[in-house]
């Protein structure tokens, strides 16, 4: 999956300090509130051949947050801002 800059992006998040460029790069995203009134991050990624080819032959979609703890997340397909 490709990060990918968007219209309603109002921030980048930048990789960590000392994380290569391999393994981290910089990810566009919205910041702000949905419409509960509920703080929100929201960022688009945009699925490689390889991932669809991937999808389409059963494999599934993996999350990996970094950390010790598990947020609340999503995945969709949807537009949030339509």
């Amino acid at each position: 999956m490709l990060p990918t800059n968007f219209d309603a992006a109002n921030i980048v998040f930048t990789k960590p300090k000392g994380w290569e460029d391999e393994a981290c790069g910089d990810l566009p995203v919205f910041k702000g509130n949905d419409s509960d009134g509920n703080p929100v991050i929201i960022s688009k990624w945009q699925p490689s051949k390889e991932d669809i080819d991937a999808i389409n032959n059963g494999q599934g979609i993996y999350l990996s947050i970094c950390g010790t703890g598990m947020p609340p997340v999503s995945l969709f397909t949807e537009n949030p801002f339509e």
